[in-house]
């Protein structure tokens, strides 16, 4: 019985592992399909004229957007050497004179730390309630500035308040605004063409 084992044993031909072996490494070999080549294509449509060309194109209109929406929110400077005379021209000089540094101090407690220049037409009276002042206020400044006009509006209108109703309608309708560093305070009669005098007056 030990012998037909073996017998069967010494029949089996070596020669099929080695062809099992053979058939194995050589589907492993087999060449690998080639896969889709996303990067390349992608780099291939990037430096393609038609997308250069799109590229150009969307990159000029948001150059030409940026342009429009920097010339809506800029503020515009104001020429200090044509200002005076264009508000001279729209003012009484009986009720107002131009006002220096000194007068800035005195009525709006404003110093020259505050501001780079200024253009104040102020009352030649307590009893005249028109004044007009524009300010280029330093860097970071332009709050304080408005503050301290905002307590000399106050100021005046307690006081036209009880005695000169005319004179506290001026002064309860004028107007103060700030637009970048640069205040600007109307109380007049005619604040529409004071308006115009400082429009008129960018440069």
């Amino acid at each position: 019985m030990e012998k037909d084992k073996d017998k069967e044993k010494s029949n089996v031909s070596p020669t099929n592992y080695e062809h099992t072996a053979r058939l194995r490494t050589v589907d492993i070999e087999k060449p690998k399909k080639k896969m889709f080549n996303k990067e390349r294509l992608r780099s291939s449509i990037k430096t393609s004229p038609l997308y250069r060309k799109k590229y150009t194109i969307l990159a000029l209109i948001v150059l030409v957007a940026f342009i429009g929406a920097y010339q809506l929110v800029k503020v515009r400077e104001i020429n200090f050497t044509t200002l005076p005379e264009n508000i001279s021209r729209k003012i009484d000089g009986e009720d107002l004179e131009r006002g220096n540094a000194l007068t800035l101090r005195k009525l709006y407690s404003i110093n020259d730390m505050e501001y780079d220049d200024f253009v104040l037409f102020a009352p030649k009276s307590n009893m005249v309630a028109d004044e007009i002042l524009v300010v280029k206020c330093k860097p970071g400044q332009a709050d304080s500035v408005m503050a301290k006009i905002q307590n000399r509006i106050e100021n005046q209108s307690n006081s036209f308040k009880n005695y000169a109703p005319a004179q506290y309608g001026i002064i309860s309708s004028s107007e103060l605004s700030k637009k970048g560093d640069y205040v600007y305070f109307i109380s007049a009669k005619n604040m529409g063409a004071i308006n115009k005098a400082i429009k008129d007056s960018y440069k």
